[in-house]
């Protein structure tokens, strides 16, 4: 387990996945990533997401977070990844 993961770098690689088609939803591609980043790690990056839903960046919602479609998923992830990007600057 790599614990210099970044939640950044999580979200990354869990968008990678979705994009890939391995998983349709945010959790379960976070989740996927347990030998790549501690639980903890993980769950930072869970709840990155949800400060993205909450602070209603995008236009997508809480669903996005199960399966609702793959675009939502990206989208969601997109918007947290570029929030989190935007405030690293």
């Amino acid at each position: 387990m790599d614990h210099q993961a970044t939640v950044l770098g999580i979200l990354k690689k869990a968008r990678d996945l979705v994009d890939a088609g391995h998983y349709a939803g945010i959790i379960e591609a976070i989740s996927a990533l347990k030998t790549e980043a501690s639980g903890p790690k993980r769950d930072l990056a869970y709840y990155a997401v949800l400060e993205t839903v909450s602070a209603g960046c995008g236009d997508v919602g809480v669903s996005a977070l199960s399966a609702a479609s793959r675009d939502a998923t990206m989208a969601l992830l997109d918007a947290t990844i570029k929030r989190m990007t935007s405030k690293l600057h």
